[in-house]
């Protein structure tokens, strides 16, 4: 047998070995994407359409049921544990939506607020904690909570944006974050109403008490933890923030007659915080209930009508069919986890 003959039976038998090597590794992956539960998300950032693979993830942090509509399985990778500022800023910057965060520059029970910059413009970023809130012993996934917790206060924020509030403009949602304009001048935060000395404190109350008439007339809501910490002073004028235990009154439940007095009770303590910070900062005095009948408004004549007998029973079964509906997601979401 010749040298030459030697060398190309050398090298057909090389390339066989090649074939049956890639043949052997399509089949391997075949069975990992077998294996794989697919999970197509239907938006897509920044035009790649996000695929969970749950095969090649760790049983305790795969997530394969979730908000389509909300929830990002790529953004954090499905981090449940505490994520760090680093990641944080590497997953943001991985989307696009901001160009660098910048730093920290406060910390609430729930969430923590960063400055980002996209382009040189400033944004405020705030990211709701996995671990480290006062929901920290729930049960579930702490990240689907978090993005539950992000979802609804992007919602009522840009529900009362959209009604002409004076709030910070939400710009997106991903997940546990929410990215939203920057309140204040060149790099500085506006301060919160209790840093400032007001120079006409009756005009700014008189103006709180505006919006918060067009809050809960206008923009069906409530905010429930309004205060000096929750109402920054920009160019002269208040601005309401935090919405995440705002009610939404807009709900028909919400209007049932024991909702609506026990909702209208979280309305009277949030002008009565207010108005005590008023009164023991400035020494101003108001009518209360004169104030308070002028927010809510015609809710003050529906306190006092008298339901039939039918409307009650109306609201009774609705207020049983909603409470079956929460029951079953209860038990949807500890038969999950």
């Amino acid at each position: 047998m010749t040298k030459v003959k030697l060398e190309e039976e050398n090298e057909l038998e090389s390339i066989n070995d090649n074939n049956k090597s890639t043949v052997l590794y399509a089949q391997l992956c075949v069975e990992d994407l077998e294996k794989a539960e697919r999970v197509p998300i239907i938006k897509k950032i920044d035009g790649i359409e996000r695929v969970t693979r749950v095969a090649e993830r760790d049983p305790k942090e795969s997530i394969t049921r979730f908000d389509k509509k909300t929830f990002d399985p790529g953004f954090m990778q499905m981090h449940t544990q505490e994520f760090t500022y680093k990641l944080l800023r590497d997953e943001l910057k991985k989307t696009g939506l901001i160009t660098d965060l910048v730093s920290e520059v406060n910390a609430g029970k729930e969430a923590s607020i960063y400055i980002a910059h996209l382009n040189g413009a400033p944004l405020i970023v705030k990211a709701f904690r996995h671990q480290l809130t006062c929901h920290n012993r729930a049960k579930g996934n702490p990240q689907l909570r978090a993005t539950a917790f992000a979802a609804r206060e992007y919602y009522l924020l840009l529900k009362a944006f959209r009604s002409g509030l004076r709030v910070p403009t939400p710009a997106k949602q991903i997940n546990n974050t929410i990215i939203m304009s920057f309140i204040g001048t060149e790099w500085k935060p506006a301060p919160q109403l209790r840093n400032v000395i007001l120079e006409n404190p009756e005009d700014t109350f008189d103006e709180i008490i505006e919006q918060m008439w067009k809050m809960y007339n206008e923009a069906k809501l409530i905010h429930g933890d309004l205060s000096e910490y929750n109402i920054l002073f920009h160019n002269g004028l208040p601005i309401f923030i935090d919405f995440p235990q705002a009610i939404d009154m807009s709900m028909r439940e919400m209007r049932f007659p024991t909702n609506l007095k026990r909702n209208l009770q979280v309305m009277q303590k949030d002008l009565k915080t207010i108005g005590d910070y008023f009164a023991k900062e400035y020494n101003i005095e108001y009518d209360f209930q004169r104030v308070y009948q002028y927010i809510i408004d015609k809710d003050y004549m529906q306190l006092k009508e008298e339901y039939s007998i039918e409307e009650y029973e109306e609201m009774i079964h609705h207020q049983k069919m909603e409470a079956h509906r929460r029951l079953e997601i209860s038990n949807k979401g500890s038969n999950k986890f």
